[in-house]
């Protein structure tokens, strides 16, 4: 047998050749097969195995591809190490082009797991140098990144100036120019260029927006893919978990999902202390009226979960439209309150008392945070 090796392999004990991605086992440890038939699953696991560990990163990623793109029976989700390590390649800019496309696609048609998305995480956080939560100057994380499909005004900006004006700091977050960039800067509030807190007024706190191309612009590269895909990505969970300001509490929100608490999960195994997802509207926490959602909320270690009923306003559900205005003019009109619109109050108000109740040192009943809410709306003026 040694003769057998000697004449097959003559180099068999020698380093392989560099553009060579394993080196072959002597024939005495090769397992017979048939000759028509190819790798079974085992050899395949063996492979990809051993391809993680290589030290050249497009090589590792390939592997990462093969590990949860392969056919039916040859694959599985990535762990949380290896999530960590694959997004940290695909944010070096080093995987191709083909790479980036067939890892982010078999990562949407399977489904993003909680360890790939802890393992994400992590490494966007480290790969764009943000501080831990609950280190920095912000009270409250806002994640804002809609879907380009999106209609309809950005009442949460309002709901958030509520919470402003109760002496909190609060932080949005969101692509640049879309329309809650646009907005902010339509009712001149302030839109930053970096993580750092503005000084707040004496009486009230203060509500900034922070364009992700200003603390994360890797990840917003892989962001523009939306048009190519006709989809969203990966990217869209790890975005709300970003938390630039490092604020100690992020309200998130998510359309519907078959895993309405992944990034709540996520979030309690990175130890954070305080995260809410409010499910129903487009990637951002928002009431709809007449509309049931469901809020998860982590505190403590503890998850809770509650059933929201979107309030239905007392007045005329359906206002009289006014074609003069556009979308932003009558988004702000509500606010300066020269345009009365019931649904549009009721939903501010809700949603301004879900982010007061998360804010809140110990846990308190919602209609104690709604009558606070309500309390705000009314002098908002003032």
């Amino acid at each position: 047998m040694a003769e057998a090796n000697s004449l097959l392999l003559p180099e068999c004990d020698s380093k392989p050749a560099r553009d060579s991605l394993l080196s072959q086992p002597p024939l005495a440890l090769n397992q017979w097969r048939q000759p028509d038939r190819g790798p079974g699953a085992t050899d395949i696991a063996q492979r990809i195995a051993v391809m993680n560990k290589n030290p050249e990163a497009s090589l590792r990623f390939a592997s990462y591809i093969a590990t949860i793109g392969n056919s039916a029976g040859q694959t599985r989700p990535l762990n949380a190490a290896e999530a960590d390590d694959a997004f940290t390649i695909l944010l070096s800019g080093q995987p191709a082009d083909v790479q980036i496309g067939a890892f982010l696609i078999a990562l949407q048609s399977r489904g993003l797991t909680e360890q790939e998305l802890v393992g994400f995480t992590r490494a966007a956080r480290r790969h764009s140098r943000l501080d831990a939560p609950g280190t920095g100057p912000f009270d409250l994380d806002w994640p804002a990144y809609l879907s380009p499909r999106t209609q309809g005004a950005p009442l949460f900006i309002h709901a958030a100036r509520l919470v402003a004006r109760a002496g909190h700091r609060v932080l949005m977050h969101g692509p640049h120019n879309s329309v809650v960039h646009r907005a902010f800067d339509y009712a001149q509030l302030p839109v930053l260029t970096k993580p750092e807190a503005e000084p707040a007024d004496e009486n009230h706190g203060i509500l900034a927006y922070l364009p992700i191309e200003n603390f994360a612009p890797d990840l917003r590269k892989l962001h523009w893919l939306y048009p190519l895909f006709m989809m969203p990505n990966a990217t869209q969970y790890v975005s709300a978990l970003l938390n630039p300001g490092a604020a100690p509490a992020t309200l998130a929100g998510i359309r519907g999902s078959d895993r309405p608490k992944l990034q709540l999960e996520a979030a309690k195994e990175l130890g954070w202390d305080r995260f809410a997802v409010l499910l129903g509207h487009r990637d951002v926490a928002q009431i709809v009226p007449h509309r049931t959602q469901a809020l998860f909320v982590l505190r403590g270690g503890e998850v809770t979960q509650n059933r929201l009923f979107g309030p239905a306003s007392n007045g005329d559900a359906s206002p009289e439209k006014n074609d003069n205005f556009s979308r932003l003019e009558k988004w702000q009109a509500i606010w300066d309150g020269s345009v009365a619109h019931p649904d549009a109050t009721a939903a501010v108000i809700e949603t301004a008392a879900v982010a007061l109740n998360l804010l809140s040192n110990s846990v308190i009943p919602m209609d104690h945070s709604r009558a606070e809410a309500a309390e705000l709306w009314a002098n908002r003026r003032k």
